[in-house]
């Protein structure tokens, strides 16, 4: 079953939030090693002053083991925050998946428009038969009907009502554009 678009990006949130916990485990880890590289450092100088070789010794190990721990710690963190958390073969897989999974979806919601789309051309070809029908009938009523009389061009108070002196039907919303922006964008993506 090829996983979805969404699962897959949690799969990748997921995977940046388990990095950026061991990032701030790190931060921790290395902010609480600090407090014991100077408790190390004021031993070896407690022990210099009182020329106590065991202690000298014991806090060396100790300043030792720290400052390596410390640098191990740096950087764990350093790689943590730089590198890829996936190899590169893995990259393009998902990359791969996640184009492959969108690509499935597209194609379902262009199959479904597929079915309503002799339906939106109906609906174009009614449209501009409807405009059309209207021009001839406005056409009719101000050539054969209305004798093309000047004076029914212009309202009481004497405007001009007709546009260019000539009876005319202009939709207030003009749906054949956004039909036929639809059906040639439709034609240019399944093709």
């Amino acid at each position: 079953m090829t996983r979805t678009v969404k699962e897959i990006f949690q799969e990748l949130e997921n995977m940046e939030n388990d990095n950026a916990k061991l990032i701030e485990k790190r931060q921790e880890e290395l902010e609480a090693i600090v407090p014991t590289i100077e408790k190390a450092k004021q031993d070896i100088v407690e022990a210099k002053k009182k020329v106590d070789a065991e202690a000298y010794n014991k806090a060396k190990t100790e300043l030792w083991t720290a400052e390596n721990t410390k640098e191990l710690l740096e950087e764990e963190l350093e790689k943590l925050q730089s590198n890829p958390l996936v190899s590169k073969e893995e990259y393009h897989k998902l990359a791969k998946d996640i184009t492959a999974a969108a690509e499935s979806v597209n194609t379902e919601i262009l199959d479904k428009i597929s079915k309503y789309f002799p339906e939106f051309e109906k609906l174009k070809e009614n449209f501009t038969r409807n405009v059309e029908d209207a021009n001839k009938a406005l056409s009719k009523l101000e050539h054969a009907i209305g004798k093309n009389t000047e004076s029914y061009k212009y309202d009481d108070q004497g405007g001009l009502v007709q546009r260019y002196h000539v009876l005319d039907y202009t939709p207030k919303k003009n749906v054949a554009y956004l039909l036929n922006n639809f059906v040639e964008t439709y034609n240019r993506v399944v093709k």
